[in-house]
């Protein structure tokens, strides 16, 4: 009777242990004890951005997998650069327009994109020269002051050295003289710059997020533990082969060798062909320090896909391992990859940084006088189209002959598959005229 009494308790336990009811996610119980939980994710955020940053700016400089995943972003991001077209209707000061804002903008923008993908986030300050002239300075993360909060009253406030107004929009930024941590440098307070003078650029990752967060975030840990992982490797394949063989000497005979003795040890040098008979009860072991280097690479192989997975690139971006790709996966890997760089490309590179910028340079050029407006509408002006920079085919052949079949159909325009390598069809146009009129000036008559 007690053992039926204590087989039912336990069969009742084991239910209860094992029930599955409601949305797991929400549950409680011992799976998920220990878990982190991110109840306030815009504090959370806060609190994480310099620690991740720090962090993600040592294993950049340290790590060859961490340098790698911020230069394959930015390459995807920018590339050999962004064209600018401008839509004015004169040709000629389209032309001068493009020159000078493509000047003004190509020395920073691989910057601006590293630090947006190390850092989490990339400031761009406007300001103008004692010449006159515009430039685009860029602004340490820790330079724009992350511990002023502050209530401003009437709904307005600061918040991390942003300041928002009472409709929840950017108004200024407070920006330290000089970064932390400059030589020579002489503290003083926060600087008030207007909003309309300074490009903020993060990947807004929760709404009302305030400060970005780096992009190596999700993998800092495993970034970390993965570079020990491979160092402790090295060290024991370095100590093991150290050591050739081990020799039992069961009566101290020293089992029939001979060598140098240092102490008790005695050290053995063996020739090729040679042979030995050992006395009764000796015997060589030989160490073998490549044991277990397969099992090894593979979990190496496994976390550098984890890795690539946390930062949104494929497994060969990554490590540039080729060896099990075959054509089709590495194509279906590089479309997924291209979706979400050209997402990147339209919402920051283009939305968060150029076109702004081209905005506001133009009517400071024409505040200054610098461009022929005749009335205060700068349409013609502001109107701008971006290009950017295009992919390199994986197979030139099929490729082409499908975008002229998807033209043919109806399917494509010249200008979007122009615009997919990254150049202006008007550009081209324009080129292809050339050349046609140089083989016709070059033609025997």
């Amino acid at each position: 009777m007690q053992t039926r009494q204590v087989l039912r308790a336990a069969q009742r336990g084991l239910a209860k242990l094992f029930r599955r009811s409601g949305i797991e996610a929400g549950s409680g119980g011992r799976r998920w004890e220990g878990a982190a939980l991110l109840t306030a994710p815009q504090t959370s955020t806060l609190a994480a951005r310099g620690a991740a940053q720090a962090r993600a700016g040592a294993q950049y400089l340290n790590n060859p997998h961490g340098q790698r995943i911020v230069e394959s972003w930015v390459s995807a991001m920018v590339g050999k650069g962004w064209q600018v077209r401008s839509l004015h209707p004169d040709k000629s000061t389209a032309r001068a327009l493009n020159e000078a804002f493509e000047a003004l903008t190509q020395p920073v923008l691989t910057l601006a994109a590293r630090c947006l993908v190390r850092d989490g986030e990339a400031f761009l300050r406007i300001h103008i020269t004692d010449d006159g002239e515009i430039r685009v300075k860029p602004v340490p993360a820790e330079q724009v002051d992350p511990s002023i909060h502050r209530d401003l009253g009437g709904g307005a406030r600061i918040v991390a050295g942003v300041e928002f107004d009472a409709q929840d929009e950017v108004t200024a930024y407070h920006i330290l003289p000089e970064a932390p941590g400059t030589p020579f440098v002489t503290y003083g307070p926060a600087v008030r710059v207007p909003a309309r003078d300074v490009l903020h650029v993060f990947d807004r990752l929760f709404p009302g997020q305030v400060r970005g967060l780096s992009w190596l975030a999700p993998v800092l840990l495993k970034l970390r533990d993965r570079d020990e992982a491979s160092d402790a490797l090295l060290m024991l394949m370095k100590t093991a082969s150290l050591m050739t063989g081990y020799v039992r000497d069961l009566d101290g005979s020293l089992a029939g060798f001979d060598g140098t003795t240092d102490g008790y040890t005695l050290n053995v040098a063996l020739e090729p062909g040679a042979m030995r008979i050992l006395p009764q009860g000796a015997d060589v072991t030989f160490s073998n320090p490549g044991q277990g280097l397969t099992q090894a690479v593979e979990f190496l192989r496994a976390q550098d896909r984890e890795i690539a997975t946390g930062v949104g690139l494929t497994f060969e971006a990554l490590t540039g391992d080729l060896t099990q790709t075959n054509y089709s996966s590495a194509r279906v890997g590089l479309l997924e990859f291209r979706r979400r760089a050209e997402m990147m490309q339209r919402n920051l590179i283009e939305g968060a940084i150029l076109r702004p910028l081209w905005r506001r340079w133009i009517e400071i050029r024409a505040i200054a006088g610098q461009l022929d407006v005749p009335g205060p509408d700068l349409t013609d002006f502001l109107a701008v189209r971006f290009v950017p920079p295009g992919w390199q085919w994986v197979d030139p052949k099929n490729e082409v002959e499908a975008d002229v079949r998807a033209i043919d159909a109806g399917l494509k325009s010249r200008a979007e598959v122009v615009a997919g390598r990254g150049r202006d069809i008007d550009e081209l146009d324009d080129e292809i005229a050339r050349d046609a009129g140089r083989n016709q000036g070059s033609a025997p008559a």
